[in-house]
């Protein structure tokens, strides 16, 4: 079923909404902007630029269907031995998604602390790109309204004029929040810091990262299971 363009910007600012609600992005923020950095703002933005630029470049990928990617593709799903890490990762992924709770010292302790804890209050650009390229890898699995975004414009046959600037309009709204809370943090700092830290000890108390793990991991398990178990 074909809609018109209204009808499908109006879905697609809708999925972007529901990608606003990114716990791996929006505790990410929190964590740049309570730190003792005094470019923290700078840093902010570099973040954002890397994670959505991937999630970008995915889009692009995605809708023109680059011949050598399709094809490494393609040669990579004939391979057991790739079948094989699919299985090994969806397993490990979803042990983690169970056992990271246990693993900690304190029970009001979780994965986000960890990571909080770890990091402490020093950020190098190093520690940024490796914090949006992680957050990338795990959100992407789970950016479902993205890729029903993607399979409407590819389904409606969207001439790339009209595709290509809706995806880019559509990873901005995506880290809207972010963007409002550094407009924040710029007017108001005192205030905004204080919520900020408020959400990073409710995120610090949040599973949601282990279940953006799980899913991740039941991904590559049905790919593996897939792959190896003949039809």
């Amino acid at each position: 079923m074909e809609f018109g363009l209204i009808t499908l910007f109006g879905i697609f600012f809708l999925c972007a909404v529901l990608d606003t609600i990114s716990p791996s992005v929006l505790g990410a923020t929190a964590y740049i902007m309570l730190t003792q950095s005094k470019r923290k703002g700078q840093h902010l933005l570099l973040f954002l630029i890397l994670t959505q630029g991937a999630y970008f470049i995915l889009g692009v990928i995605f809708m023109l269907g680059i011949e050598p990617v399709i094809d490494l593709f393609q040669q990579l799903k004939k391979s057991i031995f790739v079948d094989v890490i699919f299985l090994i990762a969806g397993v490990t992924l979803i042990y983690l998604s169970f056992s990271l709770p246990k693993l900690t010292k304190s029970k009001n302790d979780n994965l986000y602390a960890r990571i909080f804890r770890k990091l402490g209050g020093a950020l190098r650009v190093k520690v940024i790109v490796m914090i949006a390229f992680s957050v990338f890898f795990i959100e992407a699995t789970q950016a479902v309204p993205y890729w029903a975004t993607l399979g409407l414009i590819t389904y409606n046959q969207l001439p790339i004029l009209i595709w290509l600037p809706t995806i880019a309009i559509y990873n901005i709204v995506m880290v809207l929040p972010s963007l409002v809370l550094l407009l924040l943090y710029k007017i108001k700092p005192g205030k905004t810091e204080i919520k900020l830290e408020a959400f990073k000890n409710r995120l610090m108390h949040s599973n949601a990262t282990l279940w953006a793990i799980g899913g991740a991991g039941g991904i590559f398990l049905h790919l593996g299971l897939n792959g190896i178990i003949p039809h």
